[in-house]
């Protein structure tokens, strides 16, 4: 296979989570940020750069700075449309309250969003916000480095959760607190204990979110999966907290994918929204889980491994749904001091036109994004 490393040493670079496109509408620049460092996890006084790395060129060009990011989802950048003109997004801090920047690259302009961006609609001008300062003391992993303490988090707030925000006029409102989703869940065993969102996402016509609720145990976590309409209406819980429950992403309006042992072992499953009629898919050839998401034309499944084996190999690869047939793309070491918090997840990413993928990688040693040009056979 073609692979490439889009972004050069010395200096590590990264985008962060998958199911997010990072390219322009010429797919030349590829967002991401740039660090000195991927050893440790990010502290307050840590900063990275915020730019793009040209895909011609393989230089970074730098376009702001921000202190709201971590090395597993980095600073959730996104392309937005709201405007005359294209801009793009960053989350920040300023002060004590988290936002999100949109940056005109062209012409250098900022704006600010009160609230920190987690998932983009496809279809109009909002986004979806959560609190990152929060997860650092829920879950550090994903969360931004903050000076506020553990003892000032209320464990089940009416007051935090799902934020709308507006990407016109810069507003926010919240539209689903974290109080609402316990009560709704009845479940008893949850109340009172620790809890946050992660991971939203809007289906492929902006009219429904994924998240989950995730409730803090002794050792782990209690995962839920619901969904919701973008203003906070019509909850439901589609897979109930005691069961194990990880990566998702829509295949249509109304079809979505999910690894979890809702039916049996842990695997993908795909069901209707509403119906929870659970079906297996790529049993016995996709991994149990992984950051999976579907083509443009929704035909294939990009998929990817954590390290395994003695050699922690990270697997990546893009699945027929149709044949049920998988071709691999590549395997990537980690060496085993990328764990836990500092770990690289190779988080694949689509490019628009189905043509090629992007994914980072610690594999050679430093922290860089890469970029693969797919088979004829994929495209």
């Amino acid at each position: 296979m073609d692979i490439k490393k889009l972004s050069m040493p010395p200096k590590h670079h990264f985008f962060g989570y998958y199911g997010i496109n990072p390219w322009d509408s010429t797919t030349r620049y590829h967002l991401a940020l740039e660090t000195d460092f991927h050893t440790h996890r990010p502290m307050p006084e840590d900063v990275a750069t915020v730019g793009w790395v040209d895909r011609n060129t393989h230089q970074f060009m730098p376009h702001a700075k921000t202190t709201a990011f971590n090395l597993q989802q980095g600073s959730m950048m996104h392309w937005i449309d709201a405007t005359a003109a294209a801009e793009f997004t960053f989350n920040d801090w300023e002060d004590d309250a988290l936002v999100s920047r949109a940056l005109n690259p062209t012409t250098g302009d900022v704006r600010t969003i009160k609230g920190a961006i987690a998932a983009v609609s496809p279809t109009a001008p909002l986004a979806i916000g959560l609190n990152y300062g929060r997860m650092a003391h829920c879950r550090a992993v994903v969360g931004y480095a903050t000076h506020s303490k553990p003892s000032e988090i209320e464990a089940q707030p009416e007051t935090d959760g799902l934020y709308q925000l507006n990407l016109r006029d810069g507003s926010s409102k919240l539209v689903l607190s974290i109080a609402d989703v316990i009560q709704a869940s009845g479940d008893a065993r949850m109340v009172g204990k620790r809890t946050w969102f992660n991971h939203v996402l809007f289906n492929t016509d902006g009219t429904r979110l994924l998240f989950f609720c995730r409730v803090r145990a002794e050792t782990g976590f209690y995962t839920s999966l619901w969904t919701v309409n973008p203003d906070g209406a019509d909850l439901e819980m589609q897979i109930p907290f005691g069961y194990r429950v990880s990566h998702f992403d829509w295949r249509t309006p109304t079809r979505i994918l999910v690894s979890s042992d809702i039916v049996d072992e842990m695997g993908f499953v795909e069901f209707t929204d509403g119906a929870r009629d659970f079906t297996p898919i790529g049993r016995g050839v996709l991994p149990h889980d992984g950051h999976a998401s579907f083509s443009p034309d929704r035909q294939w499944l990009l998929c990817d491994t954590y390290p395994r084996g003695p050699e922690r190999l990270a697997q990546l690869m893009v699945h027929n749904i149709a044949e049920n047939r998988k071709i691999v793309l590549g395997e990537f070491q980690h060496e085993e001091q990328f764990t836990g918090d500092i770990r690289c997840d190779l988080h694949p990413r689509w490019a628009p036109d189905g043509h090629a993928i992007t994914f980072d990688s610690v594999h050679e040693g430093s922290r860089q994004i890469y970029l693969l040009e797919l088979p004829s056979s994929v495209k």
